[in-house]
């Protein structure tokens, strides 16, 4: 679809996702206990997945404030001033809470590698920030905002995500042991690629070196079998995407660039994952997610190479619930939430 059709489109598809949310009116009303939990969170669920099945990556683009623009607007509902890093490649790390803490999480924010972080995502790094502050840890986070596809492609938000790394790790001059990793579906993708490349370098991707494992890695649904078709009879009316989401999303990312166990880390060996430079991981998953066999299969396959893995599945929760909720207005802690958090406050 060209630039000018595109957008000339948008207000048909704007049509269509007002239809789809007003039929939820009526079909929320009926909603047994295997959907969601709120008849707000049915309606919101019922435009989200409209929207991501309608629109296309740069459609989705061309109506969303950037990364930087939703971080200017949250810091300045904070009373604070942006804190951003230029990053080499052409990425940027975003500080949320005190950049001087001790320790760190860099979290590579997902939206099928084409959306920005919407506010949602500053709300739900803020959330994470004041639980660890009460139990009296020291928490930072930062966001990395990578190239979205397709203005980029593959290997190019690798490339970045580790520069993230190698930034915080080099010009903070922090431990590994005071780093973390996080990740929500597609940038979980990136999070295991980044820890995949300081075991198993990148070649297209400079060296990273790293004397001791990390703190911890956090992936909440994680993207890692693109080129795995989700069954299109599976029920997603609990969930905020569809399976005709991922062909699109993932071709805008890859281009013409061959899967490999960087992009679809489910499809590599038990050796992939043997050694990895992080003491353990924590894998979240929402019960009414239509990626959540994919990700029992990730799970199982990394198990079969590094022990100290956990998944944990939020009862009648979706895809990224964390974020999302919050983004459609809901402020209710999720189990996935909660679990993390307590994660982060035992491991920290």
């Amino acid at each position: 679809m060209g630039q000018q059709l595109g957008k000339l489109d948008l207000l048909p598809a704007a049509a269509s996702i007002l239809i789809a949310g007003l039929a939820a009116l009526f079909t929320g009303l009926r909603r047994d206990q295997t959907g969601t939990p709120t008849f707000h969170l049915h309606v919101a669920y019922a435009i989200l997945r409209k929207a991501s099945a309608r629109l296309s990556p740069l459609q989705f683009q061309w109506i969303s404030p950037s990364t930087y623009e939703a971080y200017k607007q949250y810091m300045q509902s904070r009373g604070a001033a942006p804190q951003t890093v230029t990053l080499d490649h052409g990425a940027k790390g975003h500080w949320i809470g005190d950049k001087n803490a001790r320790n760190v999480l860099i979290w590579y924010h997902g939206g099928g590698f084409c959306l920005p972080a919407n506010i949602g995502y500053f709300k739900f790094w803020e959330r994470l920030i004041q639980s660890a502050s009460a139990a009296g840890k020291d928490l930072a986070v930062f966001a990395v905002e990578y190239t979205l596809a397709p203005n980029a492609q593959y290997p190019t938000q690798v490339i970045q995500s580790v520069e993230a790394l190698r930034y915080i790790l080099t010009e903070t001059n922090r431990p590994p042991a005071d780093i973390l990793l996080g990740g929500d579906s597609a940038g979980g993708n990136l999070a295991v690629a980044v820890l995949s490349h300081l075991t198993s370098p990148h070649q297209a991707v400079s060296k990273l070196d790293v004397r001791e494992p990390l703190a911890g890695v956090a992936l909440i649904a994680p993207w890692t079998s693109l080129e795995v078709d989700v069954d299109a009879e599976y029920n997603c009316l609990g969930d905020v995407i569809t399976p005709d989401v991922a062909k699109p999303w993932s071709h805008a990312y890859l281009g013409s660039a061959k899967h490999d166990w960087y992009t679809d880390a489910s499809t590599a060996p038990s050796s992939w994952f043997e050694n990895l430079k992080t003491q353990q991981i924590l894998v979240l998953a929402g019960q009414n997610e239509i990626m959540l066999p994919s990700i029992r299969q990730f799970v199982d396959k990394v198990k079969t190479g590094f022990s100290s893995v956990e998944l944990f599945a939020g009862h009648r929760e979706c895809h990224v619930a964390p974020v999302y909720n919050l983004y459609v207005g809901d402020h209710k802690e999720t189990h996935q939430g909660k679990k993390l958090k307590d994660w982060l406050r035992e491991l920290l």
